[in-house]
């Protein structure tokens, strides 16, 4: 790489350290581990600067556009939500979570609905892996569960793409359900989006709290001008079965009622 105008040409730190990567294979983790040590002060500019340039080249070669406003890069958003350390709240509602909720819990989805899974976006609040999901019955179905899957979003499109874990819920009682027990490693990464997809693993008559379409952010897919996508549908999985382990997004499904979904992060 050619010197920085008016700046020393040797450089004793971030070309040393990089000499051997490829834009290809450099990630944010070695432009962070040689960065870390470099102080802001004036003996270090040409270097401060030589290190931005090479992340702007490694972002550029990975397409990575969004990691200009955020570490890393992938699905970040302009909003961050609270964090729950040091409060009484033990859970977050994604359901309700900023961009894509709304604060409401006056109306219901029914399961019937189900049998094939409906995704709904949301931002993770924060990083760390979920330890619980949650769901709030408001009609019970007798030996009956749903299933919720958490998908990440695709790079290109940022619909749901791969799934990153699930877990089966009972709807044999009403009020807030919760389950532990989940298949798969639920990774999160605050700020970037995700999905969760519901869906019942049998015919079950049950009900769902949840936020009427009328209150929450259209996705904008639209048709016509009078669309109102509020969830997305995989009709090319079987019906009643284990969230499929990659997503296909087949429609947009207008006037859907988001059902509510808490997590807990560890």
């Amino acid at each position: 790489m050619m010197p920085l105008p008016d700046a020393d040409k040797k450089s004793p730190r971030v070309y040393t350290n990089l000499q051997n990567l490829d834009l290809d294979s450099l990630t944010f983790a070695n432009i962070q581990a040689t960065g870390n040590p470099i102080a802001v002060e004036e003996m270090n500019e040409d270097e401060m600067r030589r290190l931005v340039l090479v992340n702007l080249a490694r972002l550029v070669t990975a397409g990575e556009w969004t990691g200009l406003l955020s570490a890393g890069g992938g699905g970040g958003v302009g909003a961050a939500a609270p964090t729950i350390s040091g409060t009484t709240n033990t859970m977050y509602n994604v359901g309700q979570c900023i961009v894509w909720g709304a604060n409401d819990d006056s109306h219901t989805v029914a399961t019937a609905s189900m049998d094939k899974p409906f995704a709904f976006p949301f931002i993770a609040p924060e990083s760390g892996d979920v330890s619980e999901l949650g769901i709030q019955v408001t009609t019970l179905s007798a030996g009956d569960s749903v299933y919720v899957a958490i998908y990440d979003s695709d790079e290109v499109t940022n619909q749901p793409d791969t799934r990153l874990g699930y877990a089966l819920i009972s709807i044999n009682a009403t009020g807030s359900i919760y389950q532990t027990s989940i298949t798969g490693t639920i990774t999160l990464e605050a700020n970037k989006q995700y999905w969760y997809s519901i869906s019942t693993d049998q015919a079950a008559a049950g009900y769902l709290m949840g936020i009427d379409q009328d209150f929450i952010p259209s996705m904008g897919l639209a048709s016509n001008p009078q669309s109102n996508t509020s969830a997305v549908k995989d009709n090319a999985t079987t019906s009643y079965a284990v969230p499929p382990a990659s997503f296909t997004t087949s429609f947009g499904y207008s006037n859907f009622t988001r059902p509510l979904l808490t997590l807990k992060v560890a």
